[in-house]
């Protein structure tokens, strides 16, 4: 779902420093659809079946866009919250599997260490928009 919300978010926010926003939120939606990816990968490693229903399995949830398209400020703030999620899950799901099953364990500690590192880079990109300037960062 993090993939969709933030290609979503990235095709229809505008306003001063959209244009540098849009392209940090469609190359993290990609990085989220590779995190998708390895998931769906271990899953079927496993032998199961990835879920297509991703609407009624999602824990993070969805964020709809706002409708202010400008309030670049508030589409962090729910990337922000969606990063958060994420961190929390990985983090539960790492102890999980922790001498359980090295593997998915070793799968969630990179995924956690990634979220985190995100989460870091957008909450750096909320001062430059209170100010008027967004500084972006390439640890993306």
């Amino acid at each position: 779902m993090a993939h969709f919300q933030y290609f979503l978010y990235a095709q229809i926010i505008e306003g001063i420093d959209a244009e540098t926003l849009k392209k940090e939120l469609e190359q993290q939606s990609l990085d989220e659809m590779n995190h998708a990816k390895i998931l769906a990968n271990r899953i079927i490693q496993l032998g199961g079946t990835p879920n297509t229903k991703l609407t009624e399995t999602s824990t993070c949830g969805f964020s709809p866009p706002l409708e202010d398209r400008a309030d670049l400020a508030h589409v962090i703030e729910l990337v922000l919250e969606g990063e958060r999620c994420a961190i929390e899950k990985y983090n539960r799901l790492a102890k999980k599997y922790h001498m359980k099953d090295l593997v998915t364990h070793e799968i969630f500690e990179d995924l956690l260490t990634d979220e985190v590192s995100d989460e870091e880079d957008w909450e750096n990109f909320l001062p430059g928009l209170k100010k008027g300037s967004v500084s972006i960062s390439t640890d993306f």
